[in-house]
C-alpha cells in the first residue's frame, strides 16, 4: 500500500473543504449520546521526610511553622474551654450566693415575725390573766388588778436585781480587802527575810539598826543596855567600844537574850525601852496599813 505524506496545511484544506463530498454520501448520526466525566484532581500528599533524608533550611522552617501553628490552635481551643468552665463556675457561685442571701432574708423575716407573734401572745396572756384574776370583783376591777400586779412584779424584780448588784459589790470589796491584807502580810514577810539576810551578810551586823537609834539617845548621865542574840554579842560589843571612843562618858552593857528573834535587838535606857526586833516593827507597820485599809 502506498502511503502519501501530506503537510499540515494540506490536511487543513482537505478537512475544511466540503467540495470533496456529495450530499448523498454524508451520513448524519442523530442518536448522539453524551458521556459526562468528572475529573477530581488528586491532592498532593505531603511527604514526610525520612530520618536519613536531607532537609533543606526552608523545609525545616516550614515543618517548624506547621508545628507551632498546630500547637497554637490546640492552645486556643484549651483556653476557650478553660474560660467557658470558669464562666460556668462563676455563674454557679453567683446563683448559689443569691440563693443563700434569699434564704437568709427569709429566715430573718421568719424569726422577726415569730418574735412579734410570741410577744403579742405574751401580752394577750398577761392581759387575760389579769382579767381572770379580777373577775371576782368585776371586769373593770380585774383589769386594774392585773395591771397593778404587773407593776408590783416589775418593781419586785427591779429591787431584787439592785439587791444582787449590791451584794456583788460588797463581796468584791471584801475580796479586794482580803487580798490586799494578804498582800501586805506577804510583803512584810518578804521584807523581814530580806533584812535578816542583809544583816547576816553584813560585817557590822546590828550596826545598821543600832546606829540611827543610838545617835538620838541621850548619852550623858544615861546607862544603855543592849540585849542581843548570842550570834551578835561579839560584833555588838566591838561596835559599842568604838562608840565609847567618840563619847567618853558613854556607859553601856551588852547582854544576851535567847528569847529574841534572829537578829533581834532591844535597847533599854534610863528613860525608855526601844524594841528593834524586825518582825515586831514590821507587824506594827502591817497593823497601821490594815487600819488604813479598813478606814477606806
Amino acid at each position: 500500500m502506498r502511503r502519501e505524506k501530506f503537510t499540515s496545511e494540506e490536511v487543513t484544506k482537505m478537512l475544511s473543504s466540503r467540495k470533496f463530498f456529495k450530499n448523498a454520501e454524508v451520513v448524519e448520526e442523530k442518536n448522539i449520546k453524551k458521556i459526562e466525566t468528572t475529573h477530581i484532581p488528586k491532592k498532593k500528599k505531603q511527604e514526610i521526610p525520612h530520618e536519613n533524608q536531607d532537609l533543606s533550611v526552608s523545609d525545616l522552617k516550614q515543618i517548624e511553622h506547621d508545628f507551632y501553628q498546630s500547637q497554637k490552635r490546640k492552645q486556643e481551643m484549651f483556653d476557650q474551654s478553660l474560660q467557658k468552665t470558669r464562666d460556668d463556675y462563676l455563674l454557679m457561685i453567683k446563683k448559689e450566693k443569691q440563693k443563700f442571701f434569699h434564704e437568709l432574708l427569709r429566715l430573718k423575716e421568719e424569726v422577726l415575725q415569730k418574735s412579734l407573734e410570741e410577744g403579742e401572745q405574751i401580752k394577750q396572756e398577761a392581759y387575760l390573766a389579769g382579767v381572770k384574776e379580777g373577775q371576782l370583783d368585776g371586769f373593770e376591777s380585774g383589769k386594774e388588778s392585773g395591771f397593778d400586779a404587773g407593776l408590783k412584779e416589775a418593781e419586785s424584780l427591779k429591787q431584787n436585781a439592785l439587791s444582787i448588784i449590791e451584794q456583788t459589790n460588797e463581796a468584791m470589796n471584801a475580796y479586794q480587802k482580803e487580798k490586799q491584807e494578804d498582800f501586805i502580810k506577804a510583803s512584810a514577810l518578804m521584807a523581814e527575810n530580806i533584812i535578816n539576810q542583809e544583816l547576816s551578810l553584813s560585817e557590822d551586823k546590828l550596826k545598821l539598826l543600832l546606829q540611827p537609834v543610838l545617835n538620838k539617845v541621850e548619852k550623858a548621865d544615861n546607862f544603855i543596855t543592849i540585849f542581843v542574840t548570842k550570834d551578835n554579842l561579839e560584833n555588838t560589843n566591838l561596835y559599842m567600844e568604838k562608840m565609847k571612843e567618840q563619847f567618853a562618858g558613854l556607859k553601856f552593857a551588852v547582854l544576851v537574850d535567847e528569847a529574841l528573834e534572829t537578829n533581834g535587838c532591844v535597847i533599854e535606857t534610863n528613860y525608855e525601852v526601844i524594841d528593834l526586833q524586825i518582825k515586831k516593827q514590821l507587824d506594827a507597820m502591817v497593823k497601821d496599813l490594815m487600819k488604813e485599809n479598813d478606814d477606806d
